[in-house]
């Protein structure tokens, strides 16, 4: 993993403000640009781990700026995440352990961010901003429950098919 510790904002972010992704929906370009400024840029190669799964250091998040990381929990593929997509967005709620690993696909560039400095951002801006964010935060978790719930009704209809079998 390559890290540059400068924080960062560059061409590969001109993309990004293109297409907001959800974390983000509702701020105004302005906010938007300074909050990305917060992040600090790294670089993993393919088979990197950028999270480990019970990892206790659970203030930072990460912010795919190209490239693709595939998440496992108990060594069952989860899901692959790309550009867009944040990885820990609930890192502002505390300090539990990660409950999945995420790994570098391909070669891959993000933006970590810390949770004291994204917190003294949101104390220097207008209080609807964090208020956003963190609808923003519960909105993806509610997707991600929603998928889960699918999924386990799949699994559960599998095993009772299996059963009647």
């Amino acid at each position: 993993m390559e890290n540059n510790k400068p924080k960062v904002f560059d061409e590969n972010l001109h993309s990004l403000l293109e297409k907001t992704p959800l974390l983000f929906r509702r701020f105004e370009p302005d906010e938007l640009r300074h909050f990305l400024m917060l992040g600090h840029k790294e670089t993993y190669q393919t088979d990197d781990i950028l999270v480990q799964e019970s990892e206790q250091s659970k203030n930072t998040a990460f912010l795919i700026i190209e490239g693709q990381v595939s998440i496992w929990s108990e060594e069952i593929h989860l899901a692959d995440l790309s550009a867009g997509d944040f990885i820990g967005e609930t890192f502002l709620f505390g300090n539990g352990s990660r409950t999945a690993t995420g790994k570098a696909t391909r070669h891959t560039i993000v933006l970590r961010f810390e949770r004291d400095e994204v917190l003294h951002f949101f104390r220097t801006m207008p209080e609807r901003l964090f208020k956003v964010f963190i609808m923003n935060i519960i909105e993806i978790q509610q997707g991600k429950i929603a998928v889960m719930n699918t999924k386990t009704v799949q699994l559960k209809r599998r095993l009772l098919k299996n059963e009647e079998e």
